[in-house]
């Protein structure tokens, strides 16, 4: 289904480096529990929370991603951001991916944006939070250890509990992270498993993260 077809859009940004399973089966799991039709993928061109990091160049980590998902019918990736970092703006703030995304698919598709519990800690510090929310509901990944309270708890100041309580998205605990798949390679240990034969391929073929 085309995006412009669609009813809900569940969006997920991300530096994607390099992606993995878990980058596929958590944004599914999380699709079909809020009903949702499908999956934009936004590779970040430069994350405003991670600033200090050097990433892989952008270019590889949407061809990795491309090749993660070029199966699945749900998944859209889309180069918003990389398109803008091209055009000298960065960073990319999510408030203005949605804004161009909006303008771009019109006002027929309705869009959730799939955020981590450790996103929602900090979630008033991004940039126009409330314009995030109206452009898309947050919907949030609770993963073990934390639970449904832990993260309401922990909400930052002004957030009120019964808003967010019904944006939380149970989801099980999956023990990847693309930080230990770039400590893998530089240490010369498979991934193979971690993530797709596809982007592994591309990982050697490209030299990526040795280091």
């Amino acid at each position: 289904m085309e995006l412009h077809d669609c009813r809900r859009i569940l969006v997920f940004g991300g530096s994607f480096d390099p992606p993995h399973i878990g980058h596929v089966v958590l944004p599914m799991l999380a699709m079909e529990a809020i009903d949702a039709d499908a999956v934009a993928y936004i590779p970040a061109a430069s994350p405003p929370h991670k600033p200090d990091r050097e990433l892989a160049p952008a270019a590889d980590r949407l061809a990795m991603l491309q090749r993660a998902v070029a199966d699945l019918g749900f998944a859209h990736v889309l180069s918003l951001e990389i398109d803008r970092a091209e055009q000298g703006i960065v960073p990319g703030y999510t408030v203005d991916t949605l804004e161009a995304l909006r303008n771009e698919l019109g006002p027929g598709p309705e869009f959730r944006l799939l955020i981590g519990g450790d996103m929602l800690r900090c979630f008033d510090t991004w940039r126009q939070p409330e314009r995030v929310i109206e452009f898309a509901e947050p919907a949030v990944m609770v993963r073990p250890p934390d639970t449904s309270e832990s993260l309401l708890s922990a909400l930052p100041d002004g957030f009120e509990v019964a808003d967010w309580r019904s944006r939380l998205v149970p989801l099980p605990q999956l023990d990847i992270s693309a930080t230990m798949i770039r400590e893998r390679v530089r240490s010369g240990l498979p991934i193979r498993g971690l993530t797709f034969d596809s982007v592994e391929d591309y990982v050697f073929d490209q030299g990526l993260y040795r280091g």
